[in-house]
């Protein structure tokens, strides 16, 4: 098996598939190939991007986005390439970009775990227990699909069926605006209150800018291929924002933005 960037969750993929399955072979490629301590449990090597690719029967991208097409390029031009999945933040552009390759044996996939802080220091086995896990099967035999499966379960993931616009839509709001609402909330805390100011913050902001932390190199490329759903999402938080601040003094308003606010909260909640 190959796993291709060993930051948190190609990391944590190897280490999950080593606790399931503890005789299966997994090599890792990484453009920045520094050993971690997590990396002796999870992968058997760690090579360098741009060695030769290793037999596999099984390929896991969990690189940034916009490095996805050119190694489905790459995977594509094997004589016999095996099964190729992702665990991209979107499910569009690597379907799109498997086509483009010509490679028919690409399964879509989106594990609904991670970190604010990207690189294999968090990474654990368990990781994926117990969370959503995309599936986009595309233009993939069945036989592919069921690989993919079969890895989702060994990594203790609950396999869900899903289309790409479905999908991109959907983790648009749950996972992409948030995570740009929480970096701008940080930006727009820090240039009012500076350092000294937030040493005084409680836990609060602490929790509602925990994504803040989160990298660029990951984001960026995510954004800008869910722009079309992300941006009227953003653009309607604009205006209820802006509708907000011209109705603070407005109690029966804010009561009602806080019974809705309460209400959607539980629904968050509910166990998976």
């Amino acid at each position: 098996m190959l796993v291709v960037g060993a930051g948190l969750i190609g990391t944590s993929l190897g280490l999950a598939l080593r606790r399931a399955w503890p005789d299966t072979h997994v090599d890792a490629m990484d453009a920045a190939p520094v050993s971690a301590p997590a990396h002796a449990g999870a992968f058997h090597r760690l090579l360098d991007a741009a060695a030769p690719v290793p037999a596999y029967d099984l390929a896991v991208l969990a690189c940034p986005v916009d490095a996805m097409p050119a190694w489905l390029d790459r995977l594509a031009a094997l004589p016999t390439p095996g099964v190729v999945t992702d665990v991209g933040s979107v499910k569009r552009a690597p379907r799109e970009a498997a086509r483009a390759a010509g490679l028919s044996c690409f399964v879509g996939g989106h594990p609904m775990a991670g970190a604010s802080i990207s690189g294999p220091t968090l990474a654990t086995a368990a990781l994926f227990d117990g969370r959503p896990w995309f599936i986009e099967p595309g233009d993939a035999p069945p036989d592919a699909v069921a690989v993919v499966q079969a890895l989702v379960l060994a990594c203790g993931g609950r396999p869900v069926p899903t289309d790409p616009d479905v999908h991109d839509a959907l983790v648009a709001a749950v996972s992409h605006l948030p995570q740009l609402v929480s970096a701008l909330l940080m930006s727009v805390v820090h240039e009012s209150a500076g350092p000294g100011g937030l040493a005084c913050a409680a836990g609060g902001l602490r929790d509602t800018t925990r994504l803040a932390a989160s990298a660029a190199s990951m984001w960026a490329p995510i954004f800008a291929a869910n722009r079309d759903h992300l941006a009227p999402l953003a653009r309607e938080l604009a205006q209820r924002l802006a509708d907000a601040a011209a109705a603070l003094d407005d109690r029966e308003a804010m009561t009602r933005l806080f019974a809705a606010a309460n209400r959607h909260r539980r629904d968050l909640e509910r166990p998976v």
